[in-house]
């Protein structure tokens, strides 16, 4: 068989023993630089084939994408079903959120701010890769409600996997009870790793022709994954996958702001920058993704997910949030 059959059955073999051999929290980190590798192998491998002059040159009568195309679906199942159980290794309990509760009041609101802004750029930018690449939205479902309403019948199917795909992501962060705290303080995040992992499996899974009905949905997941856990954070539901709502808090902050000038009273300018602040980075995102895809098609989303990766190991320095003194 091919390298790439190869490659991708390997890959798959070792992620599910590196799943099921993941017994106690301490042993997390050293496992998920494990599967971080295992990715970034994938990425490289696959990368550097499809870059190359001689990408496409292959056996006479040997079809290179034949294991992922026609067994893609299974893929994508299993890496969902992967993403159950890796997800569960997720340390309990949290940590504690700060006595402060009110977003623009706590200490670590710089810290708050800054990071929910790098998650609205990785996700504008892999939301703009699919729909430069499949036009497909994976990262926000107003619209792709609407043109399943439209399309009922017709051609509903592509935009209705979507939105199943992201609500499974968020359900199986809900069933485990992920802490939206988590990835804020720089602590091992099973569940941004696990969002990284159904990116970089996407890819894979849309560049070797298994197509949009496959790779969609899987990106889709990645995305309520991610969006449910930061959601949960104890200041203010976060979202870093749609800015819709951000975009009306923007608005509303902007308007109180400006009442407040005029009668002297009011809130400042720290919630509606925070808003302000993520809904330019997801634009920003996009704007990164049509330079990238350009020259790397779909393969581009391979830089989101290693920064998923990356993040979810807790490599980024972030420090705990402090408590209030009693």
């Amino acid at each position: 068989c091919s390298w790439s059959e190869r490659f991708v059955a390997d890959s798959l073999r070792i992620i599910s023993a590196a799943m099921f051999r993941m017994r106690s929290s301490r042993r997390c980190s050293v496992q998920g630089l494990m599967l971080l590798a295992i990715c970034l192998s994938a990425c490289h491998k696959l990368f550097v084939a499809s870059t190359s002059p001689t990408a496409y040159v292959g056996v006479a009568g040997v079809d290179e994408g034949s294991l992922v195309a026609d067994h893609g679906a299974k893929i994508a199942c299993l890496v969902v079903v992967l993403s159950f159980f890796l997800i569960s290794t997720e340390p309990q309990p949290a940590s504690p959120p700060p006595a402060e509760a009110v977003l623009e009041k706590r200490a670590d609101y710089n810290k708050v701010l800054i990071f929910s802004a790098y998650l609205c750029l990785l996700s504008g930018f892999l939301n703009a890769v699919c729909i430069l690449q499949m036009g497909m939205t994976v990262a926000h479902h107003t619209g792709n409600a609407s043109h399943t309403g439209r399309l009922w019948g017709i051609d509903a199917q592509r935009f209705a996997m979507s939105i199943i795909g992201f609500w499974v992501g968020a359900a199986v962060a809900g069933y485990h009870k992920c802490s939206g705290e988590t990835l804020y303080c720089g602590r091992w995040s099973p569940a941004l790793l696990s969002s990284g992992i159904a990116v970089a499996v996407a890819v894979i899974l849309q560049h070797d022709g298994a197509g949009p009905l496959v790779s969609v949905p899987l990106f889709a997941f990645s995305q309520g994954l991610q969006n449910a856990v930061t959601r949960k954070h104890s200041a203010v539901p976060i979202c870093t996958t749609h800015v819709t709502g951000y975009l009306t808090d923007f608005g509303s902050g902007i308007g109180a702001w400006a009442r407040g000038m005029v009668d002297g009273s009011g809130p400042g300018l720290r919630r509606p920058m925070f808003f302000a602040l993520s809904f330019f980075t997801f634009a920003l995102g996009g704007y990164v993704a049509k330079k990238s895809t350009d020259k790397y098609g779909v393969q581009a989303a391979y830089i989101p997910a290693v920064l998923m990766m990356i993040t979810a190991l807790g490599l980024v320095p972030m420090s705990p949030p402090k408590q209030a003194k009693a």
